[in-house]
This record gives C-alpha cells, sequence and structure tokens, in this order.
C-alpha cells in the first residue's frame, strides 16, 4: 500500500460545503457543535462531475494525488491545467480508455481509483505500521472505518503522529482527534489521520507526540462507537473523504468504501 503521494491536503471543499462526517461533520472551527448529516455525491461514483481543464477544486487536486500515486506524478495544485491533462491522457491510453480525451468522466475516474487501490496493496507491508485499534470489532466503512470495543480499549498510533487538532464536538458531543504523520511512508493516501466518536483522548494539547504503537486515546465507556480513517485539515469533515465524496458519509449497512478499505488495508485492520 505505498506508492509515491504527495500530501493530500486541500482548500476548503468548494464543490460540496456541508460534506459530512461518517457520523456528523465539523465546520472549519475548531470548537463546533453537531451538524445533522447531509447527503452529496453518491459514493457509488468517484467524482460528482466530469473533470477536464480549466477546473479547480477539491476533487481535481484528488485527481493530481491519484495519478501521482499511480507513477505520474502532478503538482497538486488544484487547477486542471496542460500538465494535469496529459496525464490523464497517458493513463488513458495505457489502459485503452479510448477517447483518450484527457478528460475525466467516471469510467476513467473508476479506473484511476482501482489502480490506486492496486498500488497500495501491492506496496503494503514495506514499512513497519501498527494496527490502531487491535481487538475491535469492525462495522462498516463510510468516510472511515466504523469499529467498537469493549470500554477502555486501547486505539494506537498507526505510526509515529503529533496531534494537531481536537474538535471536542465533532458529532453528537463526541470529539474528533486530528493526527498528522511525523514521517508519512511512501503510499499514504494522506499525511493525516483521525478518530472520532466514542474515544476518551489520552491528552488534547496541541503537538503531543505518539510513537508507533503508543495509545493515542481509549474506547469511552459511552457514544456512537468510533471512527478512524484518512484525514485532512482543510476539509469540511477533516476526512480525507471529505474531498471528493461526502456521499461516503451514508453507505447502506455492511458497505466498503475505498477510504475504509485502503485504511484497513495500510494498517492490518480487521
Amino acid at each position: 500500500m505505498r506508492g509515491v503521494l504527495a500530501p493530500m491536503l486541500v482548500a476548503l471543499l468548494s464543490c460540496c460545503p456541508s460534506a459530512m462526517a461518517a457520523s456528523g461533520g465539523a465546520p472549519l472551527a475548531g470548537q463546533v457543535t453537531a451538524t445533522p448529516k447531509t447527503h452529496g455525491a453518491s459514493s457509488g461514483s468517484v467524482f460528482a462531475r466530469t473533470l477536464r481543464m480549466g477546473q479547480s477544486g477539491a476533487d481535481v487536486r484528488t485527481l493530481q494525488i491519484w495519478l501521482s500515486q499511480v507513477g505520474d506524478y502532478v503538482t497538486a495544485t488544484g487547477h486542471f491545467g496542460a500538465t494535469t491533462k496529459a496525464a490523464v491522457r497517458r493513463f488513458q491510453l495505457a489502459r485503452s480508455l479510448y477517447p483518450a480525451s484527457g478528460s475525466v468522466g467516471q469510467r476513467t475516474a473508476s479506473a484511476l481509483r482501482a489502480a490506486v487501490r492496486q498500488t497500495v496493496t501491492a506496496a503494503s507491508g514495506t514499512t513497519a505500521v501498527t494496527n490502531p485499534i487491535p481487538g475491535f470489532t469492525i462495522g462498516r466503512d463510510d468516510m472511515g472505518v466504523d469499529a467498537g470495543a469493549r470500554p477502555g480499549a486501547p486505539i494506537d498510533a498507526p505510526l509515529p503522529s503529533k496531534l494537531v487538532q481536537v474538535m471536542h464536538d465533532w458529532y453528537a458531543g463526541q470529539p474528533l482527534l486530528l493526527l498528522q504523520f511525523l514521517n508519512p511512508p511512501p503510499g499514504v493516501l494522506s499525511n493525516y489521520w483521525y478518530v472520532a466518536e466514542q474515544v476518551d483522548p489520552v491528552t488534547t494539547k496541541i503537538g503531543s507526540v505518539f510513537m508507533t504503537g503508543e495509545r493515542v486515546a481509549t474506547f469511552a465507556r459511552s457514544g456512537t462507537d468510533i471512527e478512524i480513517g484518512w484525514g485532512s485539515p482543510t476539509s469540511y469533515s477533516r476526512t480525507l473523504a471529505g474531498e471528493s465524496d461526502p456521499g461516503a458519509a451514508h453507505p447502506p449497512s455492511g458497505s466498503t468504501t475505498m477510504w475504509g478499505e485502503t485504511f484497513k488495508q495500510f494498517f492490518g485492520i480487521g
């Protein structure tokens, strides 16, 4: 699950400002109130629109990062220019996606997402990581991975990480912890990860550092289970999925999503 991926951190989700976390959402302020779920693009689609030359936005930046992940490096500017179009055409030609127009409809987007998954899976196991939620019962995927455990069960840092933000009321009075990998290994889909909801943080001091396997939080005595996955400090929900796939917040029971599955594969969850 390692490839070369530029940091996946983008500006405020311009195309879907109401994007929510899988069990709630958070505005850009650090201290927030719970926000009701809202539906965005279907998680069955990859992007909410066809991406083409001249466009800008968080979804374009996600596209650029995915192109880099599969080996055709594109600077993640969020603007779809000639370099991005050329990279898309090369991808389309390499996979016989005709016409190779350089625009990204659902067929190209789906193929690119599948290629990212293959890259991540093929490269897994090359960096020492740890399962952050050992002993948890894994639930459905959404913007991350839903899971539950006995009260007091540990939630550990999967890699050396630094606490960069705490949202004390991310959903239903429950917090979100946003952490940054200190030395992101190749292949991470973001330089950030989060754990939210039914968690009791070890500390809420910003800048606190946790080594691999060190306890970040424990499973709280009450709440709505936890959600854990790839994070983003600039998305509305602080989840990477919120950049381009807010519909992932509302999958049916038993669903899997790219966001949840890649996080599980990378860290050996489940």
